[in-house]
C-alpha cells in the first residue's frame, strides 16, 4: 500500500497531545502571569486546537458520545451537541495540560528564563533543563 506524504494518520493519543501542545502557551501565560493578565498571544494557538476538537469531535469519530459519525456532512458546524462536546473535551485536555505544567513549574520558570535571554530554543537548550529537572 502506497500512502502519501502528505497524509498523517493520528491516533486519539496523537491529536490529544497535539491540542495539549496548543493550549500549553495559554496555560504557562497564566501560571506566570496570573489569569488577569494573559495576552492575546495564544489566539492562533486556540484557533487550531478549536479545529483539532472539531474534527476529533465531529469528523474522526474520536468522541464516544458522539460516536462513529461524520457529523459535519449532515448538520451545521454550530450544531449544539458538537459544540458541547468540544467545549467539554477543551476543557478536559486543558485541565490535563494544567496540572502537567503546575507539577513541572521549575521547568517551565527555567525554560521561560532562558527564552528571554536567547529568543528562541532548539531541542538540545530543552533537552538540557528538562534532563537536569527529571
Amino acid at each position: 500500500i502506497s500512502i502519501p506524504k502528505d497524509t498523517l494518520y493520528y491516533t486519539k493519543s496523537q491529536l490529544e497531545s497535539n491540542i495539549k501542545v496548543l493550549f500549553a502557551g495559554r496555560i504557562a501565560e497564566e501560571l506566570v502571569f496570573g489569569e488577569e493578565n494573559v495576552t492575546t498571544g495564544a489566539s492562533n494557538d486556540i484557533t487550531k486546537a478549536s479545529d483539532l476538537l472539531v474534527n476529533y469531535v465531529g469528523k474522526y469519530g474520536m468522541d464516544q458520545k458522539m460516536g462513529l459519525f461524520h457529523i459535519s456532512d449532515y448538520e451545521s458546524a454550530h450544531d449544539a451537541e458538537l459544540l458541547s462536546r468540544c467545549r467539554e473535551t477543551s476543557n478536559l485536555l486543558y485541565d490535563e495540560t494544567k496540572e502537567l505544567m503546575v507539577k513541572n513549574y521549575k521547568i517551565l520558570e527555567k525554560l521561560a528564563s532562558l527564552l528571554i535571554q536567547k529568543e528562541n530554543l532548539n531541542d538540545d537548550d530543552i533537552e538540557s533543563i528538562v534532563r537536569v529537572e527529571i
